[in-house]
């Protein structure tokens, strides 16, 4: 991807400046705000908007472990294998999990695809794509499809897989709380485990929402607070429950690293409240689907898990038990002019 393929070539579509708003222009290799002269390069074909890095790295480190992976030359599968290779703070047991999460996105993704409606009129945005398994899962819509995330190394691995595939996608590294977008742009947005990784919660949902057009729906989905059992980035139980010093202690004790230091502990309910208080009004809520035919990457015991949890999801009782207990959560907010639903957990659209 260059400058000319991305967003701006639009007339209805074109970046802003993430700090001042202000209009920007275009240069070879990089952005300028016509407003605040901030510059903003391209690196490897994506361009960089980001005001600050994620928690994890700072933007040195972050754009030098990106450069690793770019110039590796490997293929998707090789380059996420070298990611985990080089990230000394993740668990090799963790690493697994997380490497089939990647692996599987596609197929997880086609379900809130589908739940979105997708068509050639939409344009859809990806917010914390990650690898890209949304947007490969969107390809067959015809929508307009825009991936972003802070972290530009899961660009990199994103951009290698599109290519594999020759899914046409535009990429963007940015924070979504400062995002280079105008509002109202978006017709359909998807924020699979985003919320847990942005620096506030409530600044992103409204972030959010200020991208939606009027007639605008918003996917969430992500792990629950009050799961009961393991939750998805820790693999240990109940661990949302304890007050944060003993989480801390507890996980660092069994991981050998505190991997909830930078998560933002969610649940459903909240974020439907928060979600009110925007005017976005409860489409529905569910327990978290869960593709079942594709799990042998998985570790024996999540895949028992997994199956276990597929089948209790589908049970008109206890489904709507494992909204409130169960791993992960997914629901889809609109925009709505009226007064929102009070009752939403339970609402008549539940799913």
């Amino acid at each position: 991807m260059t400058p000319d393929t991305t967003l701006e070539s639009s007339a209805e579509f074109q970046f802003v400046c993430p700090a001042c708003r202000g209009s920007l222009k275009t240069h070879d290799e990089s952005y300028e705000c016509a407003s605040c002269n901030r510059h903003f390069p391209v690196l490897f074909g994506i361009p960089d908007f980001r005001l600050r890095s994620d928690r994890y790295l700072s933007l040195e480190q972050e754009r030098l472990k990106a450069t690793r992976l770019a110039q590796s030359g490997l293929d998707f599968a090789a380059m996420l294998d070298l990611y985990y290779d080089i990230t000394d703070d993740v668990p090799p047991e963790l690493a697994q999990v997380y490497k089939s999460y990647h692996q599987n996105g596609p197929m997880q993704a086609s379900h809130s695809i589908h739940q979105l409606a997708l068509s050639t009129q939409d344009y859809y945005l990806d917010a914390g794509c990650g690898t890209g398994g949304s947007l490969l899962a969107a390809a067959d819509s015809g929508a307009r499809l825009v991936g972003v995330d802070i972290a530009l190394r899961w660009l990199v691995i994103a951009k290698q897989r599109l290519q594999e595939q020759g899914i046409d996608a535009t990429l963007v590294c940015a924070d979504i709380e400062s995002p280079p977008f105008k509002n109202g742009q978006f017709s359909k947005i998807a924020a699979t485990d985003l919320l847990e990784n942005v620096y506030d919660v409530n600044r992103s949902l409204q972030v959010l929402s200020a991208l939606l057009d009027t007639k605008g729906r918003l996917w969430l989905a992500g792990c629950n607070q009050y799961c009961i059992g393991p939750h998805p980035s820790t693999r240990l139980w109940a661990i949302g429950y304890l007050p944060g010093p003993l989480r801390k202690r507890v996980t660092t004790f069994f991981r050998g690293v505190d991997s909830l230091r930078y998560i933002n502990l969610i649940d459903p309910c909240s974020l439907i409240k928060a979600g009110r208080k925007l005017r976005l009004d409860l489409a529905f809520v569910a327990p978290k689907k869960v593709a079942t035919h594709q799990l042998d990457s998985y570790p024996k015991l999540d895949q028992i898990l997994i199956r276990l949890y597929a089948w209790l999801a589908i049970k008109p009782l206890v489904k709507q038990l494992l909204i409130l207990i169960g791993p992960a959560f997914e629901m889809i907010l609109f925009k709505t002019e009226g007064e929102p639903n009070r009752n939403p957990l339970f609402h008549k659209d539940t799913q």
